[in-house]
C-alpha cells in the first residue's frame, strides 16, 4: 500500500456520487459580484463555504466560525455534509473554481516555499470538465494526469497548471484550510500517480510570484 506522501494524484473511492451537471449550472448562475478573481491563479473563485459565510474578496479571512453562504447549492450542501466533512474530520473553506473555455490557469504552487516537500494535500472534484487538463511541471516537463470522475486527492505542494481546453467553463470544487490531508487513508484512494516517479523542475523561483 502506497504511503499519503506518494500522492500526486489519487481518485478517492470513499464518497458517493451526486449530481455534478445540477451543481454546476447552479455554480455558473451565481451573480459575479459575490465572486472574485484570484489574480495568482487567474481562476474565479465562488465562495461556498467560509469563516462567517464571508463573500467577494473578503472570504479568504481567518476569523470566525465556517458557515455556508446563502447562494451555496443544496446539492453541495447536502454532500459535504453527509459525505466529505465525516471523511476528512473537519470543516474547512469549500470554494468552487471556475475557469472559462481556452483560458489557462498561471502555474503556481499551492503552498510557501516553506513548506515545500511537506504534505500539501488538496480535495478536489471536478463538477464540469476533466480532470486530464490538470499538469504537472517536471524536470522532463509537462506530466497530464489522468481522466476521472471521482473527487480526488492532488499534491498542492507540486508546481501544476491547467489549461480548459473544453468549449465550457471548468467547474472544481475545492476544500481548502485548515484541512491538509491525512496520514493514512488506507483503502479510501487509489494512487494514480506517485510523486516518487518525477521531479520537480529545476526553476521555481518564478511560481510563487504574482502576475
Amino acid at each position: 500500500m502506497s504511503s499519503a506522501g506518494d500522492i500526486l494524484f489519487s481518485k478517492i473511492n470513499a464518497l458517493p456520487a451526486f449530481d455534478k451537471k445540477a451543481a454546476a449550472e447552479e455554480i455558473l448562475s451565481v451573480d459575479t459580484k459575490l465572486t472574485f478573481v484570484d489574480p495568482y491563479r487567474n481562476i474565479r473563485m465562488v465562495p461556498l463555504m467560509t469563516k462567517d459565510a464571508r463573500v467577494g474578496n473578503v472570504s479568504n479571512s481567518t476569523t470566525g466560525d465556517f458557515k455556508w453562504v446563502d447562494f451555496a447549492p443544496k446539492i453541495i450542501v447536502d454532500w459535504f455534509e453527509d459525505h466529505v466533512f465525516p471523511w476528512t474530520g473537519t470543516r474547512a473553506r469549500v470554494m468552487a473554481l471556475v475557469t472559462n473555455p481556452g483560458v489557462a490557469n498561471y502555474e503556481h504552487i499551492d503552498c510557501n516555499k516553506a513548506e515545500l516537500n511537506t504534505r500539501q494535500h488538496k480535495f478536489r472534484v471536478v463538477l464540469q470538465g476533466r480532470t486530464d487538463t490538470l499538469y504537472w511541471l517536471t524536470n522532463k516537463g509537462r506530466v497530464y494526469a489522468p481522466d476521472i470522475n471521482e473527487a480526488f486527492i492532488m499534491d498542492g505542494g507540486w508546481p501544476h497548471g491547467m489549461t480548459n481546453t473544453d468549449d465550457v467553463p471548468k467547474v472544481t470544487l475545492a476544500l481548502g484550510a485548515p484541512w491538509a490531508g491525512k496520514d493514512d487513508y488506507g483503502s479510501d484512494l487509489t494512487l494514480l500517480q506517485n510523486r516518487n516517479d518525477y521531479s520537480m523542475p529545476n526553476d521555481m523561483e518564478h511560481l510563487w510570484n504574482k502576475k
